[in-house]
């Protein structure tokens, strides 16, 4: 008798909402609707997807050049419109 394999328990192809965020997490921010003041300094830092951006803190982003508190504001609507925050 032929039992075929199973696929690993951890990955489930058909779980939508961790694809979903998988998807939004590699969406590079110039495609939000953020001002390109605010995207700019970022993209120069290297911050460039979704996923990079909620992998550094406030203070992390601030430290970065030509990037203030008056350009962090629309970044951190756009995270609450998404449900996500930055690093602790």
């Amino acid at each position: 008798m032929y039992v075929a394999p199973s696929p690993p328990e951890s990955f489930d192809k058909y779980d939508e909402p961790r694809l979903h965020m998988e998807r939004l997490l590699r969406t590079r921010l110039i495609e939000f609707d953020l001002p390109p003041r605010s995207v700019f300094p970022l993209d120069d830092a290297g911050i460039r997807t979704l996923g990079d951006l909620i992998g550094h803190t406030r203070e992390e982003l601030l430290a970065v050049r030509g990037f203030g508190a008056i350009r962090l504001a629309p970044v951190e609507q756009l995270l609450d419109r998404l449900a996500l925050s930055l690093k602790k």
